[in-house]
């Protein structure tokens, strides 16, 4: 009867766990969202000064890595960074690993768009769907 009882218990923290991870993988920033707008000041003008690109894209993925791609007006990629996010009392903590900067800032949804900051400093992405994603990064 004890055997019984731990194999239950034991089965109910499996599940539970496996439940948690896949919650975790269903995040709504996870996903390529391409740059729209963003306030007179905000935390990311701290790195990105030079405006030699033409559109920014941010892909969020599942395991906590992002890629930050700079795209020229031929649609090229001109500059990747990379590094890790995690989301964390309702902020969104967001460490490059190419450059020494990181910054943990709230983030929401404005309708679908993912807004990063808040009232006036804040940057706003437009999710891309897979299609969109393909056009834009040929």
């Amino acid at each position: 009867m004890k055997k019984v009882i731990l194999l239950m218990f034991l089965s109910i923290i499996v599940i539970n766990t496996f439940a948690q991870k896949r919650n975790e993988s269903k995040s709504p920033i996870i996903g390529s969202w391409k740059f729209t707008r963003q306030s007179t000041l905000n935390d990311f003008q701290k790195v990105f000064k030079e405006k030699s690109y033409q559109a920014e894209l941010f892909t969020f993925s599942g395991n906590q890595t992002f890629k930050h791609e700079f795209v020229d007006a031929s649609e090229q990629v001109i500059k990747v960074l990379k590094g890790k996010w995690k989301i964390a009392n309702d902020k969104i903590q967001i460490k490059y690993a190419d450059v020494d900067y990181e910054v943990y800032i709230d983030y929401f949804f404005l309708e679908s768009d993912l807004v990063l900051g808040q009232n006036f400093s804040h940057v706003i992405f437009k999710k891309l769907d897979n299609e969109e994603r393909n056009l834009t990064m040929k």
